[in-house]
């Protein structure tokens, strides 16, 4: 396999978030030590490893406990279950589904895996860093997260990395289903593991930015000296923060962070529903019961869930109204999941069911992700959200969806699709072994976690409430979790050797084991399959493969992922890749633009104090530049030469400008205009400059790339398809720098 081919990507991710996993879960069970025994010496065998920095003595710091909590919380949600739940599984399935040989945009796929992989390991390296590893959770709420640890940073810089490794993937996702399906897949007939597929990239390509925007927004405080999140009056240590401008909201990183954070939650469930749907229909051996209605769900609960984000923020002083109406619309996105459940119970009714190990860890879903929701509809009524928020009970609820939910999900993914993937089935012994302890410890673990948060425990005391009366019964239990936490560990060890010992056997199984009807079971090539398990294939079976795709499939595949077949538009969406590819590219900037220009709004007009007047000049020559960049692109070389010279022209004058504004004493933290005005343009030089190196390579190298007849340049706009998908898409990206501009330099000057 190319490493472009979209079944290396997609377990490039599955293996890459597997290793997350089980560093997220070495996180926990080291927090699991500390709350059932606070203050007793960690084993002797693993004191050397945390260093005497985080266990003097062998005894947990509580500074390195709350870097645990936040590390374990980064790593499951933004390295493990979401790229395995969306990226791992989406990327190898989704084209076997609808047809399609390859992703849209194969470089595409890869980059965003690689990118992804970079993220993780900044984010890891922050446990090497002096101060250690981000403390103040994996909300990084400020202004705990401002004047926190240098690991801090690299946790930012990682945030930043996963959402654009999400725009990329998601893009290609988004592509790939609407374009490239094979003739007679519409619309009706896509399966329903390709509907949430497609709905869980919307939410990442739409909802991702505002967390990037909060993200450079905290680094600016924390390296620039500016005071976005950090108010007046701020007292540390019982002195007062001296030498910044201060004035900043701590509620708009929540905003920020929450408008990415909730639809995340659907981000985590909505794949392991479609891969539900499809273990449930095979091993039931019914269609699935109610299509219509589940698509019409999951399309309702991914636009839902990005008007919801405030009900993790009752408590924050919002207005009565404002709080009414997130109750009302968190109750109504409630709706859409009972039909989801519903529609997959009512699937089982009548039909000849196979327990067989993806069918039970799927049949068990059901009843964890239906406690899940359920306990969550008091956390979305402000009057018990009072008395509930930062428990136990929050933990509990979040992880029933996260865990007994989406991860027994998952593993009903692994278990069904492993034969597809290597032809070998997995060990039905082992793998009801992996079950069974998995759904008995998991809900040792979880369960308890209501009742001590009904008590009133707070969820964030790394001594778990030891020095508090009301948690003085729970003590017993957090020791009894632990135990439950340690055999939920050793009950994956079936699974893993299970894992090894399937794909290193050398008979292969059935070709499809389950009698499955879906596509992806009915393209199956055996010596394929045998290569990809990377077992060792012999020189016929290589040969066999080739033969496969001779040099006229290889040739069509190759111009499959070119620019002129990507140019291409398709009779029935009206469009071509490319466009469709851009479009969505601008859709994603333009959520990220709106969430600074956003935060600057929610600044300028909660600030306290008078907000100081329109800057002294008008930048007009920046201006023209950028106008007269976007005027002068066009396909021919000397107007692609002419708009890369103003573009870079427009960033010299822009760093110039910003230098002259630093030697005036006007820097970042002089006042929070100066702090947006600094970040904002920044960021939009940052982007000019991109368009403008792009643009220089389309003079330059990217002018090849047209056809030429008899050693010439074809002058036919019919006969070059490719170039002028690259043309028309790089002068839409133009056209938006312009407008970001000129809304830019309005709020500030006009």
């Amino acid at each position: 396999m190319r490493w472009t081919d979209h079944k290396r990507v997609g377990l490039l991710y599955g293996l890459t978030a597997l290793v997350f996993l089980l560093v997220g879960f070495k996180l926990m069970l080291l927090m699991r030590w500390q709350l059932a025994w606070p203050g007793q010496p960690l084993p002797a065998w693993l004191v050397p490893m945390l260093g005497e920095t985080n266990a003097p003595g062998g005894i947990m710091l509580p500074e390195f406990y709350n870097q645990l909590v936040a590390m374990h919380g980064s790593v499951m949600v933004f390295l493990a279950v979401v790229p395995l739940a969306a990226s791992a599984f989406g990327t190898y399935f989704v084209p076997l589904q609808i047809g399609a040989g390859q992703m849209a945009f194969p470089r595409l796929s890869a980059l965003s895996f690689w990118i992804y992989l970079a993220a993780g390991l900044v984010m890891l390296a922050s446990f090497y860093v002096e101060g250690g590893a981000p403390n103040s959770g994996w909300t990084s709420y400020p202004p705990l997260a401002v004047i926190a640890t240098p690991g801090q940073n690299l946790w930012l810089v990682g945030i930043i990395l996963l959402g654009l490794s999400a725009a990329l993937g998601a893009i290609t996702m988004l592509v790939t289903i609407v374009q490239s399906r094979a003739p007679g897949v519409t619309w009706t007939t896509l399966p329903f593991f390709v509907w949430s597929q497609l709905v869980t990239a919307l939410l990442l390509l739409l909802a991702f930015p505002a967390l990037q925007a909060a993200a450079i927004f905290q680094l600016m405080d924390r390296l620039g000296g500016t005071s976005f999140f950090l108010p007046s009056g701020l007292v540390i240590g019982g002195v007062p923060l001296q030498g910044l401008a201060a004035g900043g909201n701590p509620l708009l990183w929540q905003h920020l962070f929450w408008f990415l954070a909730h639809p995340e939650v659907y981000v985590l469930i909505l794949p392991a529903m479609g891969i539900v749907a499809e273990v449930i229909t095979v091993n039931a051996r019914r269609p699935l019961w109610g299509y219509g209605l589940m698509v019409g769900a999951v399309l309702f609960m991914g636009g839902m869930s990005m008007v919801v984000w405030a009900h993790h923020m009752f408590l924050s002083g919002m207005s009565t109204s404002l709080g009414t109406f997130f109750q009302v619309t968190t109750m109504i996105i409630s709706i859409p999941s009972v039909i989801l459940i519903s529609s997959l119970v009512m699937s089982l009714w009548g039909g000849s069911i196979r327990f067989t190990t993806p069918m039970l860890f799927a049949l068990a879903f059901l009843p964890m992700f239906g406690i899940g929701g359920l306990t969550g509809l008091p956390l979305g009524l402000a009057a018990s959200d009072v008395a509930l928020h930062d428990t136990y009970y929050v933990v509990a609820h979040f992880h029933y969806l996260v865990a007994p939910g989406t991860i027994f999900a998952l593993f009903a993914g692994i278990y069904h699709w492993f034969p597809r993937i290597t032809g070998r089935v997995l060990n039905e012994t082992l793998g009801k072994v992996h079950f069974w302890g998995s759904f008995i410890c998991m809900n040792l673990i979880f369960m308890p976690m209501f009742l001590i948060g009904l008590m009133g425990v707070n969820r964030r005391l790394y001594d778990a409430g030891a020095s508090y009366a009301l948690a003085q019964p729970t003590l017993p239990w957090q020791a009894h979790m632990t135990y439950a936490a340690v055999l939920l560990g050793l009950f994956q060890l079936p699974f893993v050797w299970n894992l090894w010992a399937s794909a290193r056997r050398a008979e292969r199984d059935a070709v499809n084991p389950w009698q499955s009807n879906s596509r992806e079971w009915q393209s199956i090539n055996p010596e394929s399959t045998n290569r990809q398990s990377g077992s060792a294939s012999s020189a016929s079976s290589a040969a066999l493969d080739e033969s496969a795709s001779s040099a006229s499939s290889v040739a069509l595949d190759e111009s499959a992922s070119s620019a002129s077949s990507v140019a291409l538009v398709r009779p029935d969406t009206g469009t071509s890749a490319s466009a469709l590819g851009n479009w969505l590219l601008l859709a994603s900037l333009t959520m990220f633009f709106g969430s600074l220009f956003s935060a600057y709004v929610m600044l300028r007009a909660g600030s306290t104090t008078t907000w100081p007047g329109p800057l002294a000049q008008f930048p007009w020559l920046e201006t023209a530049l950028l106008l007269g960049a976007s005027a002068a692109f066009s396909g021919e070389r000397i107007r692609l030469i002419g708009a890369h010279a103003l573009g870079l022209a427009f960033v010299a004058v822009a760093l110039l400008n910003g230098a002259v504004f630093i030697r005036q004493g006007l820097m970042p933290s002089t006042s929070l205009q100066l702090a947006c005005w600094f970040t904002l343009g920044g960021v939009l030089v940052a982007h000019v400059l991109a368009g403008a190196i792009h643009t220089g390579w389309l003079a330059g190298p990217g002018l090849g790339l047209r056809p030429r007849y008899d050693g010439q340049v074809s002058s036919t706009d019919g006969d070059r398809p490719g170039w002028n998908a690259r043309i028309s898409a790089t002068r839409r990206y133009w056209i938006f720098l312009d407008l970001a501009w000129l809304a830019f330099v309005g709020s500030f000057y006009l």
